[in-house]
């Protein structure tokens, strides 16, 4: 089930990235136009995957392969950049940039102009998108030890 789950995180990631790219692309490119049913419903797909990553990303942080219970007895965490890495600083970027997700996503209900909507949800997601790009454990950086490839799982 572990790997499965780690599948479907790793999965939906991509979808985030796609969603969150297309967002800041129709955001930026409306600016002047009207804010349609359709950027609603794009903010909400995104929305929508960003909180069950989050919530499967919460089970990894705890059960997965590299969550808290299979942190060796005596480990100190923070000194040991491996373990940081997943169990702190990705974790807390990913909850921030999904935070950013949903305040960007909620900015379609606000009583402002179309042109404020646009660009408001424009900067949330891509700053969101930034916070993703540096927190997520990619093949080239250098965490020791993570093995881990562009489809983590799929060895």
């Amino acid at each position: 089930m572990n790997t499965g789950l780690l599948h479907l995180h790793s999965f939906l990631r991509w979808v985030i990235l796609v969603l969150l790219i297309v967002n800041i692309v129709r955001h930026f490119a409306n600016a002047q136009k009207p804010y349609t049913a359709g950027d609603k419903k794009l903010g909400l797909f995104l929305m929508i995957a960003a909180h069950i990553t989050l919530l499967i990303g919460l089970i990894q942080v705890i059960w997965g392969r590299y969550g808290w219970v299979n942190v060796p007895a005596g480990e100190n965490v923070m000194k040991n950049s491996f373990w940081r890495f997943f169990l702190i600083e990705h974790p807390v970027g990913m909850i921030i940039a999904i935070v950013l997700i949903t305040i960007g996503k909620g900015v379609a209900k606000k009583n402002i102009t179309d042109a404020a909507k646009h660009k408001k949800a424009a900067w949330m997601f891509t700053i969101a998108l930034i916070i993703i790009l540096a927190t997520i454990p990619w093949p080239f950086r250098e965490i020791v030890g993570a093995g881990r490839g562009w489809f983590p799982g799929m060895h």
